[in-house]
This record gives structure tokens, C-alpha cells and sequence, in this order.
């Protein structure tokens, strides 16, 4: 490491003493950049891989096009690049990696001694790509180019070893998806190679172990041969022994050793073999300087093992996973990138907070209020990076007034959709300097907001400013209410009650995922099938299904929890309804908890005490955290309310909503000070006198004026990927307004959004279901404390009818609007219906109330 300093040391001192003009000054930048990343990938300090980009962007930026060092330039930045991503995931800098590893190769002939390092770091780019992706075609071209490096390559160079392991690597990734023996037999011989031909001290043996050790044990699956599965765990574990205890690499290599033991566990069953795997998935969660994806995916591994057997430990291995989840999805990631990592880990605080409630070494209370912490640390990880930047600024304005503008401007600095690239071509760099090119850099701005935190939190009386609420700030929300917080489980399956007493929890035995899976399969099933048009459709039976799902939600999972909470029947006459607010979680958030309950034409009082409707008012909220996000914005009241009345009567590209216009006309009556935009008349092409069209810029504009904000549109939920959800308003296939749309607002005078349309709360990505990622949470996040959404697609009819209602009882005859009173006004109005309409919930169980 003293030689690595001295290098870098010496490197630095020749950019710095070499004019930026001077023939040399690009490959000395070049230079310094590879002896960072090598530091790097030695420390795992990100700050030198940052600094190693930054040093080959300029490189390849001031090195003439027809150049012959701006290849070895790009593809030492190529280099750079795929190891940032490796660590971070910024899938930005693997495309950036591939580009300059192309332009690299491309632009050097094929008889130059350096060609093959670069088909080399061409094909490990591509490899790394095909695995975030699965497109093929890049895989089989990082093997074409990997096979090249090997084939033009002496094999007494000194880089032969190293491009023999990739494309052993390569090629076993293949077999992997195809199943060819063939390329899994010529990884291993690829592998042997490398390790043969890699001097036992050489720094990159380790790793080349490693691969070859992975390679042996997926064989031994294939074909059973044990030689292969000892081979394997001797090359794994000289891979560990030779690596330094504090190097980054080493997590990913006590990760292979822990796969290889577990291989020899499952064919064995020695309790010997069981600890050697735990010991060495724990090890490699542990080590400090690793990739937080590395260590979490050890530690989820090695609580996996022990849950049936030590659900303490257990517990606490996934416990330890859970708070890195803030590393692995950090501020500086695009928003695509977050939710792909995020995406990955699905489950893990639903499966750290059932452990815990499965040791019972520790007493209730305590289970419950640990359980409910690694619940609420774990999920809508991507609402609370904001919601917790966005909290008062007051007091730190009026005490350091410079400090608050800065964190305001940083903090919207990320709110903003990030640049699309790094751009390191001369072009590019003609139009966007260095400079502004760092200024615009989602790293940067995190990285000195997170110094400006800690400046902060080092003032007196700023210590927790903008971290995430304490548990006596949860305790403190279930003052107007529980909050109760579901956990479905395949260890078990439970509900977190927060009350002013404090955290109990209730063990709900009945609803396991496989059964609740099956019921969402089935309701969806059922609601498609109460509106089809075929005149042979059993719709009368789509209802019927419907209810028996929602009693099936009451007897497993609502009924239980109301029991629990003491409310066990209507309230009187004239008594205050009771509030309860359901985080529902992962798979629950696709079903009605508000509408849960036996829904029959049966007039008997006694029928109608067993449903949620009849006891309890309801609200949703992803967290609690973000219910204490909502509540912040109750305090302030707008001196004037204003209204915003966004119409879809008919809307390009879609089906007509009927009655539309009608719900704008009545709101337009009840409604303080209503603006109203609307869809043109598609035969004149007006919208009508003094009306404005519903473009997704004319709706932002108003939004910072409004008190509400009403939407009757069509929605969409997104299948793939949720912050793609949008409500489709005039010029939604140009620039929709989206999820993501919106994540830069920040509003101060918002009270209420209703989104009359479809599908606004409901998240079809199962891997993010705990992120909540849906259009109602977007809105709550951009500062309307009260949103009404729906689950499902919406009758045109009825959706109007529910919105006037809604406002009726939300309004005075000088419209006054008393938005605090919105959930109890929408449960009014839902039952209201319910009344009228019991055996048809579709009609009516789709809408709800979140936020405060």
C-alpha cells in the first residue's frame, strides 16, 4: 500500500506541474486514474473511484479524437466506470463503461500490442451488463470479445491469467443460462488456467481462486461429482486465506466459500458443515469496506440458515441487514437504479421484524416495538430519503440562514430527474464544461449534502435535524389513533399495533403468503369479471367472490386486529367515530383493508358489526414516519382556499369518461374559488370560455396556489415499473404526469388532492411492493397531507356521485372546507353506498383515504 500511495502521491504531482496543453498532460490524468481505482479496489474508498472518474473524463476529454493514447484512455475510464457501478449500481455508468470500452477497441488496430486489455475490459462490461439485464446479445458478445483478449494474448504476459478468468467467468454465466456443459467445462479449464499461471503472490490470485471455485461447485449441481465440490471449497477457501481481512473483495469471496459450504451442508447434513457457512457468510457481512449489496445479501443468507434454529440470531444477522438498506439505494442514485437495488431485497425487513417476533427468549413488549422499528426502517425507504429532507426549516433558518439556503438548494438539487449521462466525448465536452458537468452530478451534490448534515447536527440544537423520526416520535403519532402495521410473512405472519400505550402485536396464523397471494390472484380476477361486457358473464358471481374475499380479509387478517384494539362494534349514535390508520405493507396493500367484513343484504344489526365500515374509520399510510410527514403539513391554513378541477372528459388515445364533465360541474358549485381545466371539445376544439388546457405544465403551475386539487381523469399503473404510474391529462404521450413527475414538488399550501381515477394507489411491481411507489404516496410526499385514491378501475358513474358526496359532507353552505375532516367524509360516503349497494363492492370498497 506505501508503493500505491507513493504512486498516486507522484501522479497527482505530475498533473498538477504539467500544463493542461502540454502533449503529455492526458495520459498522466489517465495514470492517476488507474492508480486510484487500483486504491479503490483495494480500501473501498469511493472517493478515490469518484476521483478516478473524474480524472479519466478529462483524460479522454482533452486527448485529439485521432489520438493514438485516447484509446488506453477510454478504456482505463471503461474500467473505471464498470467498478462504480459494481458498487453503487448506476446502471448510467455500465452503459458509459460499454461506450468507451466499444470506442476503445473500435479505434485501435487489430495488431496492436494493447488491443487484447481492451477486448478484455470490453467483454467483463458486457458480462456485467447481461447480468443486470439478461440481454443475451451481450453476453454472447462479451464471451466473443473475452475468447479474442485470450487468443491474441502471449500466454507468458503478464495479464494472459487475468483474461483467462474473465472469460471463464463469462462462460460460466453462459452455461448458466443455457445449460451448454460444454461452456461450463471450458470455465473451469479457463479457471485452472489462470490459477496455474498466476504466481501464488500475485494480488489477483485470490479472485481467480474464487471464480474457479464457483465454476467446480455449479458443476458438482450438475453432475454430482463430489471431486469437483471438495475442489471447489479448497480453491474458495485459499481464495479467503490469501486475501487481506480489511479488502473489499473479500466479503464476495467469504460469500463464495459460504455457497460452497452450504453445497456440502445440503448433501451432508453435518451441523459442522451448517456453522462453517453461517461463520463465513457472517464474516463477509461484516467487512467494512465491501459493497453494501455484498454484505446485505451474506447477512439475509446467513439469517436464512439459522431461522428455523436460532431465530434470535437469526433475527439479529437480518436486523444487521436492514440498516444498510440506506447505503444500498443512497440519494445519488437515479431513481430507476434505487428501485432495481431495492427491488432485489424485497421481503428482508418483513422477514428481520418475523424473527424477532418468532424469539421468544425476549419479552412481548419488546419483540413488538423491535419488530415494528426494522418495519418501519425497511420499507418506503425512497419516500423517507425525502420526506425526512423535507421536514421545517424554520428554526434553522432563523439561526444560520446561509446554512438553511444551501440545504435547500442541494436537497432540490436531488429532488431534480438527474442527467441522462456522464458525456465524455470532445463534443460533448465542447458544450458542457467539466465543471458544469460536476455541478450537475447526483454524487456530488449527495456527497456535500451529506458534510452540510453533519456541519449541521453539530450546532446546538440541531443534533437530529433531518434524520429519520426517533421511536418516541412513532409513539407520539397514535394520538389520534392506532396505526397498525402488517407483517405477511412465510415465518409468520403478524399485525403491529401502535397505541398511546404503547406496541403490542397480534399473531394472525391464517394469513400466509401463498393464501393471501391466491386471494389478491382471485379478487383482481373477480373485479375484471363483475364489468365484462359479454352477455353471457356471470357478473352477479364476480360479486359474490368479491365479498367472500373481503369476509375472508375480516375473519384472517381485520377482524382480528379491531378485536385486539377494542372496537368491537358500531358506535353509538352521536359518539366520535374511532380512527384507525393501516400501513398494510408488501402484498396486503393490493387488497381493501377498509372494506374487509361480511357485506350482505342481511338487515340484522348483528351482520353488520363484522365489518371494518361499520366500526372504524379508515386511513392508509405507507410508514409511520410518513404519517408524521403528513401531519407536519396540517399546521399552517391558507388565508384563502383555491381550487383545482382538472377534467379528462375524453383524452387522446383513450376512451371517453362520460361523466366527467358533470363531476367538474358540481364541484365547480360546491368548491371555493375553482380553476378549471379541462379537455377541449374534440368537435370545436374550445375548452370553453376562460377554461385552460390540461397540460401536465399548466397543472404545476397552479398546484403551488391551490388548497385542493381534484383530478377526473383516467389513471395507470405502471406494470414494470411504478414511478412510471401517471394520470393521463392532454398530453400524457408526450409529457405525462408521472410518479416521478412529481417528486420535485414541494408544496406549502396543499391540503387535499382527489384523484378520481383509476388505479391511483396500487403498486404492480411485486418486488416494490414495501416502497409504496403508487400515485396517492407521490402526491402525499409533494405536501397534500390528505389524498383520496383508488385500488382498482373506477365506475365513471359512481366516481362522480362519490366525489360530489364527498364534498357535500366536507362542505358548508358558504364553502367552507374543513379538509381535516376528509377520511371521515369518505367513510360516509363509502358506507353511505355500501347501504344502497351491498352486493356490489366493486362499486364502491376501490377508494380510500391516506396521509393525516
Amino acid at each position: 500500500m506505501a508503493d500505491l500511495d507513493e504512486a498516486i502521491n507522484a501522479d497527482r504531482q505530475a498533473v498538477e506541474t504539467t500544463p493542461s496543453d502540454h502533449p503529455n498532460h492526458a495520459a498522466m490524468l489517465s495514470n492517476l486514474g488507474n492508480a486510484l481505482r487500483i486504491r479503490f479496489e483495494t480500501s473501498g474508498a469511493v472517493a478515490d473511484l469518484d476521483a478516478a472518474i473524474d480524472a479519466g473524463c478529462q483524460a479522454v476529454e482533452t486527448t485529439p479524437s485521432d489520438h493514438p493514447d485516447r484509446a488506453m484512455s477510454l478504456s482505463n475510464l471503461g474500467n473505471a466506470l464498470r467498478t462504480r457501478f459494481e458498487t453503487s449500481g448506476a446502471v448510467a455508468d455500465l452503459d458509459e463503461a460499454i461506450n468507451a470500452a466499444r470506442q476503445a477497441v473500435e479505434t485501435t488496430p487489430s495488431d496492436h500490442p494493447d488491443r487484447a486489455a481492451m477486448l478484455s475490459t470490453l467483454g467483463l462490461a458486457l458480462r456485467t451488463r447481461f447480468r443486470r439485464s439478461g440481454a443475451v446479445a451481450d453476453l454472447d458478445a462479451a464471451i466473443d470479445a473475452a475468447r479474442q483478449a485470450v487468443e491474441t494474448t502471449p500466454t507468458d504476459h503478464p495479464n494472459h491469467a487475468a483474461m483467462l478468468s474473465t472469460l471463464g467467468n463469462a462462460l460460466r454465466t453462459r452455461f448458466r443460462r443455457s445449460g451448454a456443459v460444454a461452456d461450463l467445462d471450458a470455465a473451469i479449464d479457463a479457471g485452472r488456467q489462470a490459477v496455474e499461471t498466476t504466481p501464488t503472490d500475485h494480488p489477483d490470485r485470490a479472485m481467480s481462486l474464487s471464480n474457479l471455485g464457483n465454476a467446480l461447485r455449479i458443476r458438482f449441481e450438475t453432475s454430482g461429482a463430489v471431486a469437483d465440490l471438495d475442489e471447489a471449497i479448497n480453491a474458495a477457501r485459499q481464495a479467503v486465506e490469501t486475501t487481506p481481512s480489511d479488502h473489499p473483495d473479500r466479503a464476495a469471496m467469504l460469500s463464495n466459500l459460504g455457497l460452497a459450504l452450504q453445497t456440502q451442508f445440503e448433501r451432508s447434513g453435518a451441523v459442522a458443515d451448517l456453522d462453517a457457512t453461517v461463520q463465513a457468510l457472517v464474516m463477509a457481512s461484516e467487512v467494512g469496506s465491501a459493497a453494501p449489496s455484498v454484505r446485505v445479501w451474506a447477512g439475509r443468507a446467513a439469517g436464512g440458515l439459522l431461522a428455523s434454529s436460532a431465530p434470535g440470531r437469526a433475527a439479529g444477522l437480518l436486523e444487521g441487514a436492514v440498516r444498510l438498506l440506506p447505503e444500498l439505494a443512497p440519494r445519488g442514485l437515479d431513481r430507476p437504479d434505487q428501485q432495481e437495488l431495492l427491488g432485489r431485497l424485497a421481503g428482508l425487513a418483513g422477514d428481520a421484524a418475523a424473527l424477532v417476533l418468532a424469539d421468544l427468549s425476549a419479552p412481548v413488549d419488546e419483540r413488538a416495538g423491535r419488530a415494528l422499528g426494522l418495519l418501519e426502517s425497511g420499507r418506503a425507504l425512497l419516500l423517507a430519503q425525502v420526506m425526512v429532507m423535507r421536514g421545517d426549516l424554520t428554526d434553522l433558518r432563523a439561526s444560520h440562514p446561509d446554512l438553511a439556503k444551501r440545504f435547500t438548494e442541494l436537497r432540490d438539487l436531488l429532488d431534480q430527474p438527474p442527467p441522462s449521462s456522464i458525456g465524455f466525448t470532445r463534443a460533448e465536452a465542447g458544450s458542457a464544461p467539466v465543471q458544469d458537468r460536476k455541478a450537475r452530478d447526483r454524487r456530488r451534490v449527495a456527497a456535500e449534502l451529506g458534510v452540510l448534515l453533519e456541519q449541521i447536527r453539530r450546532l446546538e440544537g440541531f443534533a437530529s435535524f433531518a434524520l429519520p423520526p426517533t421511536a418516541e416520535d412513532l409513539r407520539g403519532q397514535a394520538g389520534p389513533g392506532p396505526v397498525v402495521t402488517f407483517n405477511v410473512n412465510d415465518y409468520r405472519s403478524d399485525a403491529v399495533l401502535l397505541t398511546e400505550q404503547g406496541v403490542t402485536a397480534v399473531s394472525l396464523p391464517d394469513l400466509t403468503p401463498s393464501l393471501v397471494v391466491a386471494n389478491i390472484n382471485a379478487f383482481h380476477q373477480a373485479l375484471a369479471d363483475s364489468v365484462d361486457l359479454d352477455p353471457d358473464a356471470d357478473r352477479g358471481a364476480a360479486q359474490q367472490r368479491v365479498r367472500e374475499i373481503l369476509a375472508w380479509l375480516w375473519d384472517t387478517a381485520v377482524g382480528p386486529v379491531l378485536d385486539a384494539l377494542g372496537y368491537s362494534e358500531s358506535p353509538a349514535d352521536g359518539q366520535e367515530w374511532p380512527h384507525v390508520w393501516w400501513a398494510s405493507g408488501g402484498l396486503l396493500s393490493l387488497l381493501p383493508l377498509h372494506a374487509a367484513g361480511h357485506h350482505t343484504s342481511h338487515h340484522d344489526p348483528r351482520y353488520r358489526s363484522r365489518t371494518a365500515l361499520d366500526r372504524v374509520v379508515s386511513s392508509y399510510t405507507p410508514t409511520i414516519g410518513a404519517l408524521g410527514y403528513a401531519r407536519q403539513h396540517t399546521a399552517a391554513s391558507p388565508a384563502q382556499a383555491q381550487t383545482l378541477i382538472v377534467a379528462m372528459p375524453t383524452t387522446p388515445g383513450q376512451s371517453p369518461l362520460s361523466e366527467v364533465a358533470r363531476e367538474a360541474t358540481q364541484l365547480q358549485a360546491r368548491l371555493p374559488h375553482p380553476i378549471l381545466l379541462t379537455e377541449p371539445d374534440a368537435e370545436t376544439g374550445s375548452a370553453g370560455t376562460g377554461d385552460q388546457i390540461p397540460t401536465r405544465t399548466a397543472v404545476f403551475a397552479h398546484l403551488a396556489e391551490v388548497t385542493i386539487a381534484h383530478f377526473a381523469c383516467h389513471g395507470s399503473s405502471h406494470p414494470t415499473d411504478p414511478s412510471q404510474s401517471l394520470l393521463l391529462l392532454h398530453d400524457w404521450q408526450q409529457d405525462p404526469l408521472t410518479v416521478a413527475s412529481l417528486a420535485p414538488v414541494n408544496l406549502d399550501h396543499a391540503r387535499l388532492a382527489y384523484l378520481s381515477a383509476c388505479s391511483t394507489t396500487l403498486t404492480r411491481s411485486q418486488q416494490l411492493l414495501d416502497e409504496s411507489i403508487h400515485l396517492t404516496a407521490a402526491f402525499q410526499l409533494a405536501g397534500f397531507p390528505h389524498v383520496i385514491g383508488t385500488l382498482w378501475e373506477i365506475n365513471d358513474t359512481y366516481a362522480a356521485d362519490i366525489a360530489n358526496s364527498f364534498y357535500a359532507r366536507l362542505t358548508d353552505g358558504e364553502k367552507h372546507v374543513d379538509t381535516s375532516r376528509a377520511a371521515h367524509a369518505l367513510h360516509d360516503t363509502i358506507r353511505s353506498l355500501r347501504d344502497q349497494l351491498p352486493l356490489t363492492p366493486s362499486l364502491w370498497a376501490a377508494h380510500l383515504h391516506a396521509g393525516a
